[in-house]
């Protein structure tokens, strides 16, 4: 049985399709979100056309050892921060074979949270082997479970416009 959030499923086989018709590979790169990006993007059969691997670097130093990101660029900036994001996807990249990749950090809650870095508060890239790391910055409401869910919608939503803009 399948627990996924049916929306969630959903807009995985769109990216599936949409990277399986350019014959795109894809890595992710989690951290708050612990894996259910991946988890969604394997839900469907097939999707070992498109998935590489997938990296869940939840402490500081598994962002350093397998991704490559600067220890100086966390103590400085903080694990949830543009640069470390971008890090992120640019590290996953450099260590597959995939074309594409995905990256999600942030603070899901319920605590964690400071006045400048809520809770809720998710960095997300997109790094292409071709072109610069895309960041975004977001900022969901509600519990760990919703603002997981909601990251994990807006780091697809993110690839979906990466794998569209490829296309034109």
């Amino acid at each position: 049985m399948n627990d996924l959030p049916t929306d969630l499923v959903d807009l995985a086989k769109e990216v599936l399709d949409a990277a399986k018709a350019q014959k795109k590979r894809i890595v992710t790169a989690e951290s708050c979100t612990g894996g259910l990006l991946g988890g969604c993007l394997t839900s469907s059969a097939g999707s070992s056309e498109v998935m590489d691997c997938g990296f869940i670097t939840y402490s500081n130093e598994s962002k350093s050892r397998l991704l490559g990101v600067p220890r100086d660029a966390i103590e400085s900036f903080g694990a949830v921060s543009d640069l470390v994001a971008s890090a992120m996807a640019e590290g996953a990249l450099a260590q597959t074979d995939a074309d594409l990749a995905v990256s999600i950090t942030g603070i899901a809650g319920p605590g964690g949270g400071t006045k400048d870095n809520p809770v809720g508060l998710v960095y997300m890239a997109i790094a292409q082997t071709d072109r610069d790391a895309l960041v975004k910055r977001y900022i969901f409401a509600g519990t760990r479970s919703d603002i997981r869910r909601a990251a994990v919608g807006a780091a697809m939503e993110l690839l979906l416009g990466s794998l569209k803009e490829n296309v034109a």
